[in-house]
């Protein structure tokens, strides 16, 4: 499913109006049409419901005036508030207000709010639209705070108050239940806490033309069930294990043998034949006791625990009989370490995923990418973005898609951007999760991940196609077990057994 961002909704405008000639009051009409007729259908099981319409005075109300004309005139019980006097409101949205007042449709014009709580069945607001960024107006919390006192809320467009990029949200922003969207989602209804404001979002057509790829800027989609399946096939009844693919892992250090462990399962879990897990030498009896269905290698550390330039050429020695490599879970904060993986990255020329500890040799150095000859992906969570952008975190919360932008600017590489959801990027497309909760905040989870991508570029998928793959199946085990169990319960381990759970759904 498309999803587009605030600039490309307007862009989208534009085109449709100066370039196709679609008229502006066409396309509020169709918005007005789309809008009343779910409303409707959300209406039947309630006799005679009172539905409450507020609107601001730009197009987003224009879309909730031409609602509520049809409404009215399909015999709803409708009363409609604009904030702002008449006289403040123009364009196409004054003519369906003047349309309303000539239906007799009742309208209070006025920017004082109604000193009673709202008794309606249904709120629809149509306040700020998908030209919202920052903070809502001191004048305007009050409307948002009276329509989330509403039990059933539909947001036109996209909820009043959230960013229809970034999803960024207000604190005041409306919490809708349902969100019309006019002719595609927004992407920042896609994007924590965005996502959470929007409800259940419903992309209708108002007769844009076909011309969101013409669109400027990144072309993004959300991962959907049905491209999930398309890419998903059952296993060929011949495959063995060589066909099903190799990975090599450098991963784990003193303290932190549990992130090969994880790393390694879950690579096997989602269908790799082969691993080999290269392991600091003091340390290998615990990696082959609990790596016990993948292969390991002992690398000499003189009682160090840890990974250095010595382990060069046994790393290497391993990198033919591989199909792809996984560098970096746990690998820890040593500085010989990270001299070891510049120096693999360098050298190495099968496809890799770098994770975690992997990434730390290009904090503030990203041009350091360049150097990597093969085809890669990394995965990032917000702080590790962080430390290769030289950007505060803060910063990257709030616009995560303006920091993709900066750093695929430099990346000839797979962006995997772990947040809530996870996002793909690359070059000039980007897709967003739909799986996944906010039980994956703990530790772990990351490296589940990025055993769950080596292992289907090692099975044969492109970086791409293993990167979404990967996200999203990571995201329907964590969904899985917390259906069953709890989100603040789960740990990373948990996702390992959900594994082959998910993939049943997509072997018949």
């Amino acid at each position: 499913m498309r999803v587009i961002t605030r600039e490309q909704a307007q862009n989208l405008d534009r085109m449709a109006m100066g370039d196709y000639g679609i008229s502006g009051e066409a396309l509020m009409g169709n918005a007005g049409l789309k809008l009343a007729e779910f409303i409707r259908l959300n209406l039947v099981d309630i006799h005679s419901p009172k539905i409450g319409i507020v609107c601001g005075k730009g197009n987003n109300g224009g879309d909730g005036f031409a609602a509520g004309e049809l409404l009215h005139l399909w015999g709803f019980n409708v009363k409609i508030y604009a904030m702002v006097e008449k006289n403040a409101i123009d364009g196409d949205a004054l003519i369906y207000s003047d349309r309303c007042q000539k239906n007799g449709l009742q309208i209070f014009y006025n920017n004082h709010i109604p000193s009673t709580k709202p008794k309606f069945d249904l709120m629809v607001d149509a306040v700020l639209g998908t030209g919202f960024s920052g903070s809502v107006r001191a004048d305007t919390i009050p409307w948002l705070e009276w329509i989330n006192t509403c039990k059933l809320i539909v947001s036109a467009d996209i909820p009043s108050g959230v960013d229809a990029t970034t999803g960024t949200a207000d604190p005041h922003a409306v919490n809708a239940d349902d969100t019309v969207s006019m002719g595609y989602s927004k992407l920042g209804m896609s994007i924590e806490p965005g996502k959470s404001f929007s409800g259940h979002i419903h992309s209708v057509d108002i007769g844009f033309p076909d011309i969101i790829n013409e669109l400027d800027g990144r072309l993004w989609s959300v991962i959907s069930e049905k491209e999930i399946r398309a890419i998903l096939k059952p296993l060929a009844k011949t495959t063995h294990k060589h066909v099903q693919g190799k990975v090599l892992f450098v991963a784990g250090s003193i303290g932190m043998t549990g992130a090969a462990y994880m790393t390694t399962m879950a690579a096997l879990r989602c269908g790799v034949g082969l691993t080999i897990t290269c392991a600091p030498a003091s340390l290998n009896s615990i990696y082959e006791a609990k790596i016990t269905e993948g292969m390991t290698i002992p690398c000499p550390d003189e009682g160090s625990g840890i990974f250095t330039q010595l382990n060069y050429d046994t790393i290497m020695n391993c990198v033919d009989w591989c199909d792809v490599v996984a560098i970096g879970p746990g690998l820890g904060q040593d500085n010989r370490t990270h001299e070891l993986v510049e120096s693999l990255i360098k050298t190495i020329e099968k496809p890799m995923v770098i994770d975690a500890d992997g990434l730390r040799p290009f904090y503030r150095n990203i041009e350091l990418f360049q150097n990597i000859k093969s085809d890669f992906v990394i995965t990032p969570h917000i702080g590790e973005l962080s430390q290769l952008m030289d950007i505060p975190t803060e910063l990257i919360q709030k616009d995560l898609p303006g920091t993709i932008e900066k750093i695929m600017a430099k990346l000839p590489g797979i962006l995997v951007a772990k947040f809530a959801p996870s996002l793909v990027a690359w070059q000039g497309q980007g897709a967003v999760n739909s799986t996944g909760n906010p039980g994956l905040a703990t530790a772990g989870t990351g490296d589940v991940l990025t055993g769950i991508i080596a292992s289907f570029m090692a099975q044969g998928f492109g970086t791409i196609e293993a990167a979404k793959l990967g996200i999203f199946i990571h995201g329907r085990a964590a969904d899985k077990w917390t259906e069953m169990n709890s989100q603040r319960g789960m740990i990373a381990s948990d996702l390992l057994s959900q594994i082959g759970t998910t993939f049943r759904d997509y072997e018949s």
